[in-house]
């Protein structure tokens, strides 16, 4: 599938980040179906949506907050999360457990917003250097 089949909206995909870094600031993972809910995408496009997210970690040497992302069956991520796992060089639960730490909620107001400020803009560029090519 191409992004234009996927009907891959930015707004939508920082927003998308935005939730995944609170999922992580929780220590919890979400569903597919739970993020198909919130975000009104299908599963096809929320496994589009976890792909150019674990992209954006990877570029922004962040953890692959796309291994918080697990189906309902058996509480794992989807086969196409092996990739990002194999490429960032951790197991799933290393991963989990680096989003967790990384992410985690200080007591100070500036370390707690330290994560969304400035987030829009950042991913923005992301966008433009990463998937201006791949739109149809």
């Amino acid at each position: 599938m191409t992004n234009g089949d996927l009907n891959f909206q930015p707004e939508k995909f920082k927003a998308f980040v935005r939730y995944l870094i609170q999922v992580a600031k929780e220590k919890r993972c979400v569903p597919y179906n739970v993020l198909e809910n919130i975000f009104g995408l299908s599963h096809a496009q929320v496994g589009y949506y976890a792909g150019r997210l674990g992209d954006y970690c990877l570029a922004s040497e962040l953890p692959l907050l796309n291994g918080l992302i697990i189906n309902t069956t058996d509480c794992t991520p989807s086969q196409g999360f092996d990739w990002y796992r194999d490429e960032y060089g951790r197991s799933w639960e290393q991963i989990i457990s680096e989003c967790w730490r990384h992410f985690h909620v200080a007591s100070s107001r500036e370390d707690q917003v330290r994560d969304f400020a400035g987030r829009d803009s950042h991913i923005d560029d992301f966008l433009n250097q990463h998937l201006a090519g791949s739109a149809t």
